[in-house]
């Protein structure tokens, strides 16, 4: 009777081991598809120009000025998992076609966290960029254009 009880406990202990790892523990990756957010950006990138225009409303050479001056005034830097390129990508692509926070993260294989972080960011540095760049002529605003 009493190895009966023993056994039962060793039983309980191992399905509450099992079910522990199972749910705290073990993490089955979500996004795992082969063409991440940097490859497909390089594949609209790097191939016909009108693809660049469907999916960021600029070509390529605007696309990298853009990026480049981003990073050349420090507003915008290159994360540890994430490039300058990939997050003006997602930040524009999100714009140009209206995707959902859900479809950014198939797109660019992200979570939504990190989705969300760094579209915010990259708004920021655009709102700091505008008030660098865009300046009216007459600034007392005297006459109407």
């Amino acid at each position: 009777m009493r190895e009966f009880n023993r056994r039962k406990l060793v039983l309980c202990m191992a399905g509450a081991l099992a079910l522990y790892y199972n749910n705290y523990i073990y993490k089955e990756p979500c996004m795992v598809l082969y063409n991440t957010g940097m490859r497909w950006l390089n594949e609209i990138l790097h191939g016909h120009w009108r693809r660049c225009v469907n999916m960021f409303r600029m070509d390529v050479r605007t696309f990298d000025n853009l990026c480049l001056d981003l990073e050349s005034q420090d507003k915008l830097k290159t994360s540890r998992r994430m490039s300058v390129f990939e997050k003006v990508g997602m930040f524009l692509y999100t714009l140009s076609l209206d995707a959902s926070n859900r479809e950014m993260q198939e797109r660019f294989q992200h979570s939504g966290k990190t989705i969300s972080r760094y579209f915010n960011e990259v708004l920021r540095t655009i709102c700091l960029l505008v008030v660098d760049v865009i300046k009216p002529n007459d600034p007392e605003f005297l006459n109407t254009p």
